[in-house]
């Protein structure tokens, strides 16, 4: 029987409107919780606004924010990740020398642009990041990073994900979240890593898990669980490497399954 459902937000709980069935999730998680199923979500969004997308279930639920770099079980910090001052300055210097790249540091309580950054990509962004400030330079962070953004224009960006990825290796690993972007995660860390932290906490086997993903950043926790869903919209290689699919974000696919499931039990 599954013990917990982990989800990725954007892509996947989501819809392409950035929202969701409240009322469909609240009759979900009532079943959800009778049965002691636990929800866990499992994101590359800052814990924050996770806390603003699920008011009333904060303590309820388990987060792994920030693509596994920050885990929080029903209110308390398990661990926090993060990147050093050096290696922000290195990225900082590499998206300077780069046509076209946008950069973002994200705090574990606030996230930082610099003055004068592209506005469209500053507007956009924050709606993942409603605690975002402008800053003159990165002296003026004062907050630990925990995870970096990156930008470039698309016809590099596998390019400068492997450059990272080679550069900065041990530091920092660079993952696509599909929509364009790169996300720059503490080394050794990843969605999975938060997962297999609940686990131990929890003792629930990778076999009573079930978990749903879009993008390159939800594959290792796709591939750890027992049943792992791609959503109808992923991207073709998580497609590829999830069990089973699931109807696309924009159909409530997710609670559409998860109420699939409980149907099977109750």
């Amino acid at each position: 029987m599954i013990k917990a459902i982990a989800v990725d937000m954007d892509g996947t709980f989501l819809n392409s409107a950035g929202t969701y069935d409240h009322e469909y999730f609240s009759h979900i998680m009532q079943r959800l919780q009778k049965k002691q199923i636990q929800f866990i979500v499992a994101s590359g969004n800052p814990i924050y606004q996770l806390h603003m997308a699920f008011p009333d279930y904060v303590d309820d639920l388990c987060f792994v924010a920030e693509n596994g770099v920050e885990c929080f079980d029903h209110g308390k910090m398990i661990y926090c990740g993060q990147i050093k001052p050096a290696t922000v300055q290195g990225i900082f210097k590499l998206h300077q020398a780069t046509p076209g790249s946008t950069f973002l540091a994200s705090g574990l309580d606030h996230a930082f642009v610099i003055k004068g950054e592209n506005p469209e990509f500053a507007k956009r962004i924050k709606k993942h990041y409603p605690r975002m400030k402008t800053i003159n330079s990165l002296d003026e962070i004062d907050d630990p990073i925990v995870k970096l953004q990156m930008d470039v224009p698309g016809e590099i960006t596998q390019q400068m994900q492997a450059k990272i990825n080679h550069d900065f290796a041990g530091k920092l690993t660079a993952v696509s979240s599909g929509y364009g972007n790169m996300d720059l995660i503490v080394a050794g860390m990843h969605k999975a890593t938060g997962i297999k932290k609940l686990m131990e906490i929890h003792h629930w086997s990778a076999d009573e898990l079930m978990a749903f993903g879009d993008g390159q950043n939800d594959m290792t926790m796709l591939q750890l669980v027992g049943e792992s869903y791609a959503m109808k919209n992923g991207d073709p290689r998580v497609i590829n490497i999830a069990k089973h699919t699931a109807p696309a974000n924009d159909e409530n696919g997710v609670l559409k399954t998860i109420d699939k499931y409980l149907k099977t039990i109750e």
